[in-house]
């Protein structure tokens, strides 16, 4: 594992300030809490930006010396769930086991650190059940026929986080007779027969918890009060992350967490995602397509997290351009440095890149700077000190975006091969450069002239 960089700040918009903010350090950890997937299919690749913007921050606060620990949670049961077991005449928690087993793959497969906790709703339902019992206690949830309900006009802050004023807060509310008011939520929900057997026995009857309550008895019970960042896609802000603080404070009187981050929405060819549409891809289908994990990791860390994505085939192409560049600069320094190096020990800003992660995680200013950075080297090439330096500080920088370049590792012949192509073009050597490129093509590759050099890529 890399040491840690020296210490820096990292500074990360807030959604309910509105401002970038200022991560301070405190304590033995960093508490880190991304709500994470229903587990009842395939994730698809909208909710893998959000767990990949996450995955950036972790990683980033690693190397700032935060010492996050990350927690991100799975929910196992909810309408879906129970309708997905039933369907498949199965128990709950074989279904959710089999979907569980299939995310932390795909999360594998596209190099998602693992979280330092995973905990699932099933698993914390004591912790559940002892949260909305102590609404109840302090008269801010009350009971209806079975059901919990968080009552809202006992919380003044309510819809500070999302800005949503009461009126709109109504409309928006999920409808139900057994409520005192509309913009009530549930906290826990009295069991039903389309449930079957699925239910725990609690104080307040037999049934199952609401949606909202398990991240803030979970983020309670592993991160305690004010920890340092809660995080998810943009579609939870309201109601589950607004519902989060209103349950949280209520009944621990003290703040929930320090620092709200949201990601945007991903769009694929500029419309919304949905099956209906049949734009709803898995990072199976992706692979299916073609492209690697790495391809697909790139293109959704390429954009600012906090402007929403368009997802097409032809930003896919373009990032495996870019890894190829990206191999081919990572191998040349390893080359001029004559060494494989791991780490140095300090961290110089690599072509201000760090400097861009540490600000607001702006992955298209990092990646500009990098870059730009190679371009230059491509015409200034380093000693072979400063290679050795600049591999240090390069693998950090990869490192930081969880990219692995070198995936498609390109022969030590045909990378020769297509260099001394690249030399002929530019003594314009023409007829040297066209027989290189059919040796390069007989060993099954192909060689992609750009404004800023070439590109190798394998033949498909």
């Amino acid at each position: 594992m890399f040491r840690e960089c020296h210490k820096v700040r990292v500074q990360l918009y807030d959604t309910l300030s509105r401002c970038v903010n200022t991560l301070e350090p405190y304590g033995e950890k960093f508490g880190f809490y991304c709500c994470g997937p229903t587990v009842y299919n395939f994730a698809h690749i909208g909710n893998f930006r959000t767990f990949l913007a996450a995955d950036l921050l972790c990683r980033v606060l690693k190397l700032a010396g935060y010492n996050p620990f990350y927690v991100r949670n799975i929910t196992d049961v909810d309408d879906k769930t129970i309708a997905g077991a039933q369907q498949n005449g199965i128990p709950l928690q074989e279904f959710t086991g089999h979907w569980k087993n299939a995310f932390r793959a795909d999360c594998h497969t596209l190099g998602l650190l693992q979280p330092n906790c995973e905990p699932s709703a099933v698993e914390h339902m004591d912790g559940q059940m002892a949260l909305v019992q102590a609404l109840i206690e302090k008269n801010f949830a009350y009971i209806r026929d079975g059901s919990v309900y968080f009552d809202v006009s006992t919380w003044k802050n309510y819809g500070r986080l999302s800005r949503l004023k009461e009126r709109e807060l109504r409309q928006v509310a999920e409808i139900s007779p057994d409520k005192k008011a509309v913009e009530d939520f549930a906290l826990w929900k009295a069991h039903k027969p389309a449930d079957g057997t699925v239910f725990w026995d609690s104080p307040f009857g037999r049934g199952r918890p609401g949606w909202h309550v398990e991240c803030s008895a979970m983020a309670l019970k592993y991160l305690g009060n004010n920890f340092g960042v809660h995080g998810g896609g943009i579609d939870l802000l309201f109601p589950h992350h607004e519902n989060e603080i209103a349950q949280s404070e209520a009944a621990t009187g003290q703040p929930f967490t320090r620092h709200w981050f949201h990601v945007a929405h991903l769009c694929v060819n500029g419309e919304k995602m949905s099956k209906s549409l049949g734009n709803l891809y898995t990072l199976a289908d992706i692979k299916q397509m073609g492209y690697s994990p790495m391809e697909l990791r790139y293109t959704l860390l390429a954009g600012h997290y906090r402007q929403p994505l368009n997802f097409t085939m032809e930003s896919l192409h373009a990032s495996r351009k870019a890894l190829a560049r990206l191999a081919r600069f990572g191998r040349w320094l390893r080359e001029l440095a004559g060494i494989d190096v791991l780490m140095a020990a300090e961290f110089r800003s690599f072509t201000s890149a760090w400097d861009a992660l540490c600000d607001d995680l702006n992955v298209p200013e990092a990646l500009g700077r990098m870059f730009a950075h190679v371009h230059q080297r491509e015409s200034d090439p380093p000693t072979s000190a400063q290679a050795a330096e600049e591999l240090a500080e390069w693998q950090r920088l990869l490192f930081a975006l969880g990219i692995r370049p070198e995936a498609e590792e390109i022969p030590a012949e045909i990378d020769q091969l297509a260099r001394a192509r690249s030399a002929a073009r530019k003594e314009k050597n023409f007829a040297k450069a066209d027989a290189l490129r059919r040796q390069v093509e007989d060993f099954g590759w192909t060689v992609e002239d750009t404004a800023d050099g070439y590109n190798l890529h394998k033949k498909r």
